[in-house]
């Protein structure tokens, strides 16, 4: 009985020293709310992507959101249009890694008039050999803003182009006419907008540049074409019903690049984008105003 009563003694003052001892604080780990890639850069991994058929570098990077130039450069590759299937290409920056963004390819000055002696009359412009839209890129003021909208039903987009503003070295021009269905919206996952369009309309360039892609291996894209305009910007059209283009192929502005075709939501409606450096801008902060 003795013996019972001294453990209850011994269990209430263990309770009693154990309640008058200060609180223990415990450790909170902080901790950065950081991207996968972000967190695999700092662990000192890498996330990787295995060439599929029909990819090129620049699919993969328009898929991730990344720019071409620099998964070159992590990857070592010098040619960006040569790529195999089951080809290893990182899309993290390898530590330490110093990236130097490559120079501007020079785009052709216009020729110059030879230079005439002094007594001879002055040389007339060839006005005859210069296209519709030459005309319009050196003469701003011959048209006034706003005319010609792309959604416009009279005259041939190719021979009386939307007008131009310059966007850098870029004169962007609408891809098609039509009226903006859905409007740039990153946050709603929306990285281009929606051109509605008859099935089978004509999609032309909207500037000079190198095609880069054609194809359809990227999902939610159709019939996608990417066209390369400097090193800096790139286009984009997606869902398309037809292509006339090839990879490698050089196209001019307002140059037929493809037909009409039906989007996600079976509306006949051209997707476009326009990347800068990999990530999506809002085209409507590029074209002409309508």
């Amino acid at each position: 009985m003795n013996g019972l009563r001294s453990r209850y003694f011994c269990l209430i003052t263990c309770l009693g020293i154990s309640a008058c001892a200060p609180p223990t604080k415990v450790a909170v780990e902080e901790r950065d709310v950081v991207t996968v890639r972000q967190e695999s850069e700092r662990m000192g991994g890498q996330l990787i992507r295995f060439a599929q058929p029909g990819d090129t570098l620049h699919s993969i990077a328009f898929a991730t959101g990344l720019d071409v130039n620099r998964v070159a450069a992590w990857n070592g590759i010098e040619d960006t249009s040569k790529l195999f299937v089951g080809q290893r290409i990182r899309l993290t920056k390898p530590i330490g890694f110093q990236y130097s963004k490559p120079k501007p390819e020079p785009r052709p000055e216009p020729k110059r008039a030879p230079h005439q002696p002094q007594n001879s009359s002055p040389e007339l412009p060839e006005s005859s050999n210069r296209k519709p839209e030459d005309v319009a890129q050196n003469n701003p003021s011959n048209s006034a803003p706003g005319t010609q909208p792309p959604h416009s039903s009279s005259g041939n987009a190719q021979e009386t182009p939307p007008p131009m503003r310059p966007a850098g070295e870029i004169r962007w021009r609408w891809p098609t006419k039509g009226e903006v269905l859905t409007r740039f919206a990153l946050n709603k996952g929306q990285q281009g907008i929606d051109i509605g369009a008859v099935r089978g309309q004509s999609v032309m360039a909207s500037d000079r540049g190198e095609v880069v892609y054609v194809g359809n291996s990227l999902k939610g894209y159709g019939n996608l074409i990417i066209v390369k305009h400097t090193e800096e910007f790139l286009s984009a059209y997606a869902h398309n019903e037809n292509i006339f283009v090839n990879e490698g192929q050089s196209v001019q502005a307002q140059q037929k690049i493809a037909t009409v075709g039906t989007n996600n939501k079976r509306e006949n409606a051209l997707h476009f984008q326009i990347r800068r450096n990999g990530r999506p801008v809002n085209p409507l902060l590029y074209l002409p105003k309508i």
